[in-house]
């Protein structure tokens, strides 16, 4: 899907990140296009971040504030002072920019195009911007570069005039003996007399007061006061006047000036809130702001009310945000808001220090300054100025001009009641607009507080980037793991969780959680195996692994198909035996052998693979005393030179010195190997090996008629191959640190099974079997054994599990408890790499994004260690059910800690216990 960003600033760098990481969590294509009017070097708004920007022009906000997906600005605090400067940002911002494309997911792109935008229109169930069509866009162009109320509109006679201010270099043209008037005294201001050269600067307000300086607790006062602040977010949203709002604030900082030790009373800070604090005096006023806010006296009650508006801050743009100031009396609340704006958002000390050593050295003139109303060309007159500088920005909201001024004139965008905000959803899709999104300066007035570079005060770009990604999935309302990993489907398992009346009864007769069970598609995984070998001319025989399922339905299946069972225990054997399984169709694998498991073998005529000469020498000897002979298969380690060590078995010189002469009481039918992994090349070359084997054992007297090579026989979990790509981009970003962590505690899960793996099975064997193994196999007349476990389990069984409970931790991360425990999902490996269904016993509610976790008393009882995603929601008594875990998920670690039941075992159709179940 085609995706447009307009501007390349801070806030177009926020959504390009939400938007692919939305794309990486949801398996979303996108094909973004980022149109900026200036090449990324310069990036936002022109001398705002760029690397033009003077190096003496710093952030207004702490470092702290800046951090994109790449990271914080400065991890290693290498920066001096708290204030960075802007260009040092912007090199973070543009450092950013390259790591979005180098970490882009898979199936994504991205485009970078130095080109403005001043118009885009609705077309075709999309937006087109120029001449090329997109599915979406937003607009995140930030600051007005020109506006109308711009003294490069005004008539100011023969009196040069620099507006705007940035980019620096319109500076230039001031000179060294030039008297330079500047509208406004805020922070563009500063920037001004930072890097232009006049001889002398004369600021011009309508306030006539300088903003003040910014103060901040120290880590013990930030403790101290903590609960009066947290108190006061609690009421400030759920305050219902202006008038309340302010006793909120009033007593908060009340409360943080006794902390601090400062000076002043309720009274003294009411009239800070109401603006009525004003001495006459503004340069006594900041000398007094700057002196408290660096410690050299109390905090005035000026700088403490300004520290609690900007603690508080959050929860105002919470409370008021969205249509909240109508009823705080909007123009009200918006006359406070700029009174606020002066007291809490001004310069740090630093730069509030320059202005004052310029204003003592007379650079710096206060003659004019509260003459911000009169004519410019009389102000400009009376103090003898040969240049005019403009130092007030754009304002916030709709901009005539703009490309939202463009929008809001041809009726594309609405302004907000009769404010001059941009009238927006919660995610920041334009009120009668369906694809055309907008976050940023243009909606204040209807949203509160968008800073440039925080991104911790709205959710508005988030909240875009969740509704383009799942436009972009091709199943935006299926329950996904992050990133999605849809299992493959199989009909009875579908159909049965299609049937939610069917999956309950399961758990109501038989607890939660519930092992169901299917083997009809054993037999045509069997088939497939034994037809592979066909094809390559070699007899092909399976035996089950047992320690995969100990569902006695499978031991069944499997023995009226004519092949036979691995066991790994005493008791897997018993079973077996039980059942009516003969014991030369049976292979005795375990990796410890007791005695009565080789006597039981032995008395019932069981191939035993024998794992070492020390354990065919015991074989021997049992056989010998009982007076009859036992089935052996010697389990071949292969050469560590050409494959991993390995634990199982011996080398074949070893076998081949022990088994010289033949005996009565033991007699070898076959060779076995026990691999790891499941490479077709180690498997052919093991063969290779277990053959030279078998040539020893034939000259020595031997009559060996198989060889067995275990199992490792690969199978694939997904039904999408390039979803495992992007999961495995997904993961390694996130081990990188780039990716927003998707997994319990950012566990980096390197211990899991290959979920997509080609060939498979039938194919793979085929491979086995190629470049001439299957030509000696049949020189030697032998059979080709296999033990497969979990490929012949595919698609024959699956989990279902009761929802407890939807919470959240003390953090605030949602949680979704099952009614089971975390082994009753679980094999050696970290996690189960398939999403669940969700079966739906409630009504639907809002999308959540949670982690399952179970009944065992520990805070790592994860079910899946993967965030799962519920686009319709999820409540107690829906049903999660685990896909495909008949092999080996269900029984492998299963443990009845805590005193809870093991998970019942039912076939389906008919929904009886297994017969393990019912001995």
């Amino acid at each position: 899907m085609k995706v447009a960003i307009i501007g390349a600033g801070p806030r177009g760098l926020w959504a390009a990140e939400a938007l692919m990481e939305r794309a990486r969590q949801c398996g979303a294509q996108i094909d973004l296009t980022v149109f900026s009017d200036a090449p990324r070097t310069e990036l936002s708004a022109p001398g705002a971040f760029g690397q033009s920007v003077p190096e003496q022009w710093i952030l207004n906000a702490p470092k702290t504030i800046v951090e994109t997906q790449l990271g914080p600005l400065d991890p290693d605090d290498e920066l001096d002072g708290m204030f960075p400067p802007r260009r040092r940002v912007g090199e973070h911002l543009e450092a950013s920019w390259d790591a979005l494309e180098k970490h882009l997911p898979p199936t994504c792109a991205l485009n970078f195009k130095v080109e403005r935008v001043d118009a885009l229109s609705p077309a075709d169930g999309g937006v087109r911007v120029g001449a090329e069509q997109f599915a979406e866009a937003i607009i995140a162009t930030g600051h007005a570069y020109d506006w109308p109320g711009s003294l490069a509109h005004d008539d100011l006679g023969e009196l040069p005039v620099i507006a705007p201010v940035y980019p620096a270099t319109n500076l230039d043209a001031v000179g060294n003996e030039d008297v330079a008037l500047v509208r406004g005294a805020a922070l563009t201001f500063i920037d001004v007399v930072r890097y232009a050269k006049a001889k002398v600067f004369y600021p011009v307000t309508r306030s006539g007061r300088f903003m003040e300086v910014k103060a901040y607790l120290d880590d013990d006062q930030a403790r101290e006061a903590k609960p009066a602040i947290e108190a006061a977010c609690c009421a400030i949203l759920n305050c219902e006047s202006l008038a309340e709002l302010r006793d909120i604030l009033v007593e908060c900082a009340a409360q943080v000036l006794a902390v601090v030790g400062g000076k002043g009373t309720v009274d003294d800070i009411r009239a800070v809130l109401d603006g009525e604090d004003f001495t006459g005096d503004p340069v006594a006023e900041l000398r007094a702001s700057v002196a408290a806010a660096s410690g050299e006296t109390p905090w005035t009650t000026a700088i403490a009310a300004g520290v609690v508006f900007r603690e508080t801050y959050d929860a105002l743009i919470e409370r008021v945000s969205f249509g909240g100031r109508e009823t705080l009396g909007r123009a009200d609340f918006d006359a406070f808001t700029s009174t606020m704006e002066r007291v809490a958002f001004g310069p740090p000390v630093e730069s509030a220090s320059e202005m004052l050593a310029l204003i003592d050295e007379g650079r710096i003139r206060t003659d004019a300054f509260d003459r911000g109303n009169d004519d410019l060309r009389d102000v400009a007159n009376d103090v003898g100025a040969t240049v005019v500088i403009d130092a007030v920005n754009a304002p916030a909201g709709v901009v005539e001009g703009t490309l939202v001024g463009n929008l809001v004139e041809q009726g594309i965008g609405q302004r907000y009641a009769d404010t001059n905000a941009l009238y927006v959803e919660r995610d920041g899709t334009l009120v009668g607009q369906q694809h055309i999104a907008a976050a940023g300066r243009m909606n204040e007035g209807f949203i509160l507080g968008h800073d440039t570079l925080r991104r911790d005060k709205h959710h508005v770009v988030d909240s875009w980037a969740d509704r383009v990604s799942a436009r972009a999935m091709a199943d935006p309302e299926r329950v996904h793991g992050l990133p999605p990993l849809e299992p493959k489907h199989f009909d009875w398992s579908d159909e049965l969780l299609a049937d939610a009346e069917a999956c309950d009864g399961l758990l109501e007769r038989f607890g939660s959680p519930v092992n169901v069970l299917n083997a009809e598609p054993m037999r045509n995984n069997i088939d497939e195996l034994v037809a592979a070998g066909e094809r390559m001319g070699v007899e092909t025989k399976v035996f089950f692994a047992r320690k995969a399922n100990k569902g006695l339905l499978f031991v069944d299946t499997v023995r009226d198909t004519g092949h036979g069972v691995d066991v790994a225990s005493e008791n897997e054997l018993r079973q077996v035996l039980d059942h009516g399984m003969p014991g030369e169709r049976i292979i005795c694998s375990a990796a410890i052998k007791p005695d009565r498991l080789l006597q039981l073998a032995i008395d019932n005529g069981v191939v035993i693979s024998t794992d070492n000469r020390a354990e065919y020498d015991r074989i021997r000897a049992l056989a010998d005393a009982a007076g009859t002979t036992a089935l052996v298969a010697p389990r071949l380690a292969p050469d560590p030179e050409t494959m991993p060590p390995t634990r199982f078995g011996e080398r074949l010189a070893d076998w081949a010195t022990h088994l010289t002469t033949p005996v009565e009481a033991v007699r070898v039918v076959g060779v076995h190997a026990h691999l790891h992994g499941y490479a077709a090349a180690d498997r052919s070359a093991a063969l290779r090996e277990c053959m030279r084997l078998i040539d020893s054992l034939v000259k020595a007297g031997h009559n060996p008629e198989f060889i067995d090579i275990g199992g490792g026989v690969p199978m694939r979990y997904l039904e999408h191959e390039q979803q495992w790509r992007d999961y495995l981009d997904a993961i390694a970003a996130q081990r990188e640190g780039y990716a927003a962590p998707f997994t319990w505690k950012s566990d980096p899960l390197t211990n899991t099974y290959p979920y997509w793996q080609e060939p498979a099975r039938g194919t793979w064997l085929e491979q086995v079997l190629a470049d001439g193994v299957a030509e000696g196999l049949r020189a030697r007349g032998l059979r080709l054994h296999l033990e497969p476990g979990r490929s012949l389990l595919d698609g024959c069984g699956l989990i279902l599990a009761r929802v407890a409970f939807v919470k959240t931790r003390s953090d605030g991360l949602p949680l979704v408890g099952l009614e089971m425990n975390r082994t009753q999902c679980r094999t050696t490996s970290d996690d189960y790499l398939t999403d669940p269904v969700l079966v739906k016993r409630t009504g639907n509610s809002e999308a959540v994004e949670a982690f399952l976790v179970g009944a065992y008393c520990i805070e790592d009882e994860l079910i899946l260690r993967r965030k799962i995603r519920f686009p319709k929601g999820v409540a107690a008594g829906d049903i999660v059910a685990i896909p495909n875990a008949a092999g080996y998920f269900m029984h492998i670690l299963e443990s009845a800690s805590h005193q809870i039941p093991l998970a019942k075992n039912v076939v389906w159709p008919g929904g009886e216990l297994d017969a393990i179940d019912r001995r």
